[in-house]
Parts: structure tokens; C-alpha cells; sequence
């Protein structure tokens, strides 16, 4: 009979090591799961983390340095080429250090206006040859500034390009914008200056081969 009680409270006892052991698994493997859950959430966090900055627009700042030799010196004001060009309706506009210069502006109109063909009647100026005598009449015209020359002249290049393609709606527009501009330069000058007589004659005929109002 104590035997049978002995071996009772034997099995008991295994039984509650064998239950004890099963929670503490069970827990253990609880927390391992937790554990991988967690890290799993972390890397889901992280995949899409990336794929925003994928889609994220990537800017690039290039900085160019220009040291100096013991050769050569180069003042702070000579380093600082930076040239600000404005397009506009087709009229182009440069400000800043290293804008174009009258002498840059006068060769780029002149180019311009020489891609235009010669007018097909040698007693009759087309759109070429008037062009070319407005630019020489804005470079000779002693009563405007440099920069008002530079001006006058940008305006004088948006025509040279509408004469490349009269019918172009956009290069219209720009065309209309710069002779508005050149007869407010003109406007500005006294009514003796030679270049009011010349643009009298010059904008209407010019206005005409354009198809400008």
C-alpha cells in the first residue's frame, strides 16, 4: 500500500515536471515568435522606407572652385563668371556677371538675321536686309545706352527668328512682344534722333513681311 502511494506521488511529481517544462517552452516559443514578428514588421518598415526615398526627386549641386597658383592670381571679382540668360515669349534677357556683352549680342543678331534668305527682288528689301539696317541703326544710335542697345537688339533676334517661320503662333507672339518694345524704345528718343526716322520706315515694312499687325 505505501509502495502504491510512493509510486503515485513519483508519477505526479513527473507529470508536473513534464507540465512545468511544457509552459516554459511554450513560453520560451511565444517569445521567439515576438521576436521574429518584430523583426519582420521592422523589415517591412524599412522596404518601404527605401521605396519612398527611391521615389524621391534627386537634386545635384555642382560646385566649381577655381584655386589659385602661385603663377597665377585670380581676383574674387574675375572668378565669378555666372551668366543668368531669361527666356521669355521668345525675347532672351541676360543679367549678372558674365551677361553678354554688346559685342556678344551684336554677333549672335547678326548670325541670326544671315540664316534669312536674300530678298528674291535686288531693287525691293526683304525682311534680310531690313533687319540688318534696323540692327545697324540701334548700333550707330548715339542717344541709347549700351544696355538699351543690348535691348533693342535682343528684340531685333526674336524677329530674325519669327522670319524663319512667319506662320509659328509662338514666334508671333514674341514678334508682336518685341515691336512693342522697340517702338517704346524709340518713344524715349528725341523725335531728331536718327534712329526714329529710320524705324518710321523700317517697322511697318517689317511688320508687313512678318505678318504683324
Amino acid at each position: 500500500m505505501q509502495s502504491d502511494e510512493n509510486l503515485t506521488r513519483i508519477i505526479q511529481a513527473y507529470e508536473q515536471i513534464i507540465t512545468n517544462l511544457e509552459a516554459k517552452h511554450k513560453s520560451e516559443l511565444q517569445a521567439k515568435n515576438r521576436e521574429i514578428e518584430f523583426y519582420r514588421q521592422k523589415s517591412l518598415e524599412l522596404n518601404e522606407f527605401v521605396k519612398m526615398l527611391a521615389r524621391q526627386p534627386v537634386n545635384v549641386t555642382i560646385t566649381n572652385e577655381v584655386k589659385s597658383t602661385s603663377d597665377s592670381k585670380v581676383m574674387s571679382d574675375q572668378i565669378d563668371q555666372s551668366r543668368k540668360i531669361e527666356i521669355s515669349g521668345g525675347i532672351v534677357n541676360a543679367s549678372g556677371a558674365g551677361a553678354l556683352s554688346l559685342g556678344d549680342i551684336s554677333g549672335t543678331v547678326a548670325n541670326t538675321i544671315n540664316q534669312l534668305s536674300d530678298s528674291s527682288e535686288p531693287d525691293k528689301p526683304g525682311i534680310k536686309e531690313l533687319l540688318t539696317e534696323l540692327q545697324t541703326a540701334i548700333e550707330s544710335e548715339t542717344n541709347l545706352s549700351d544696355d538699351d542697345k543690348a535691348e533693342a537688339l535682343e528684340q531685333v533676334k526674336a524677329l530674325a527668328e519669327l522670319g524663319k517661320n512667319p506662320q509659328e503662333s509662338t514666334m508671333q507672339k514674341a514678334g508682336k512682344t518685341a515691336m512693342k518694345i522697340l517702338k517704346g524704345t524709340i518713344a524715349s528718343l528725341p523725335s531728331a534722333a536718327t534712329l526714329v526716322e529710320a524705324c518710321s520706315k523700317l517697322l511697318p515694312a517689317i511688320g508687313t513681311l512678318l505678318l504683324l499687325p
